[in-house]
């Protein structure tokens, strides 16, 4: 086992008190040794992560198949379906900058229903297997780590994706911020920097990862090198976002809440209509049993801790836009691995974690199938685009 920052090695074990910041960083090992070495190919974490992933796709295509889906469209989805149509044109900000999805669903030689619905089984099967590699890299038993990705391909915000027909950009924002962390914690400079690319055309919030990646990379507060390495990564695609910016057209700016006005008062007006009461619920089953387990999980977990800045920035983009818990989504990695580790070496309570996530998401689904889709799922809400 591979401790963490600051952690004490087991008796016995080959490491020392502390795992020393060396040239790959003071985090634990990816155990690629493992896919090194003999025994069964099944047993390595790669070929566990492809078998997680297959399930995510047998899971969204069966609920896909199974599910009542909410009747005509609502939400963002004549945004990105305007762009799928007619790439071209100028589109509704801040939607207009989000191209990746809808440009690749323009160009796939299917029906744009079924476009979005193979990019967003992709994305949630990706993004599950990464999860799954993510959270070896600390050492959670695969049980529960099977139990967490579960549990995250069928949470509130996927069974909403999935009701109207994967038209929506939030399966690939959280492939990237799940595949930009696994990459984060590995090291991995250049995939790290190749999926900045592309998350900048999926989610100007996957731009949240630059700043983890300095928080994890750095070992201490002010750390030159860390902010050198940063920058080699995020430099580029931060560069090619200005250009994305200034270059794509969007129209409709000044009628967006949370965006219009001054800093100071588009931040008020937004906050002063949130209905906190619906916000708050959407937040606490968006995670459900995550939470409390992800707050234990700090003490132990020094990745956990320094992923606060992640989800500091999520709460700073609650004051741009509703949809709390879509926000929220973006902070999945972190989150995740601070459950496993809190509960890494506590069987019990971590099959207790595993029931109770997949109660909430199962409860939550059958609330989308007896209300939300009967009534709307935004009838109470007046919509409001997420950041």
């Amino acid at each position: 086992m591979t401790p963490e920052l600051g952690s004490v090695a087991p008796a016995g074990s080959s490491h020392s008190a502390q795992t020393p910041a060396g040239p790959a960083g003071p985090w634990p090992a990816d155990r690629l040794s493992h896919d090194r070495v003999g025994g069964s190919w099944l047993r390595r974490p790669t070929a566990r992560a492809a078998g997680v992933g297959a399930l995510a796709v047998l899971l969204m295509l069966l609920l896909d198949l199974v599910i009542l889906h909410e009747r005509g469209v609502s939400g963002d989805e004549p945004f990105y379906m305007a762009m799928a149509r007619h790439p071209g044109r100028p589109h509704n900000f801040p939607y207009a900058y989000r191209v990746a999805i809808p440009w690749l669903v323009h160009v796939l030689p299917f029906p744009q229903v079924v476009g979005f619905t193979i990019l967003g089984v992709l994305a949630v099967a990706i993004s599950a297997a990464a999860l799954f590699l993510l959270l070896d890299a600390f050492d959670v038993p695969h049980g529960l780590s099977l139990g967490l990705c579960v549990g995250f391909t069928l949470s509130p915000v996927l069974w909403v994706v999935v009701v109207r027909h994967f038209r929506n950009v939030d399966p690939a924002s959280v492939m990237v911020m799940i595949l930009g962390a696994l990459f984060i914690v590995r090291r991995r400079r250049i995939a790290l920097g190749l999926t900045l690319l592309f998350g900048i055309g999926v989610h100007e919030s996957t731009l949240f990862l630059i700043p983890l990646t300095y928080a994890v990379w750095a070992t201490r507060l002010a750390d030159p090198s860390a902010a050198a390495d940063t920058a080699r990564v995020g430099l580029l695609p931060a560069v090619v976002y200005l250009i994305l910016r200034a270059r794509v057209p969007a129209v409709d700016a000044q009628d967006i809440q949370g965006y219009a006005g001054s800093f100071l008062q588009a931040r008020w007006s937004l906050l002063s209509h949130v209905p906190l009461g619906v916000e708050l619920k959407r937040l606490a089953y968006t995670y459900g049993p995550v939470w409390p387990a992800a707050v234990a999980g700090l003490r132990s977990s020094a990745f956990a801790r320094r992923g606060l800045v992640l989800v500091g920035l999520c709460l700073a983009a609650m004051t741009y836009a509703t949809d709390w818990n879509r926000v929220m989504f973006f902070a999945a990695p972190v989150l995740y691995v601070a459950a496993g580790v809190a509960l890494r070496r506590r069987p019990r309570l971590a099959m207790l974690l595993v029931v109770a996530l997949l109660a909430t998401d199962l409860g939550y689904g059958i609330y989308l199938q007896t209300g939300g889709v009967v009534h709307g799922i935004d009838h109470s809400i007046s919509h409001v685009p997420v950041v």
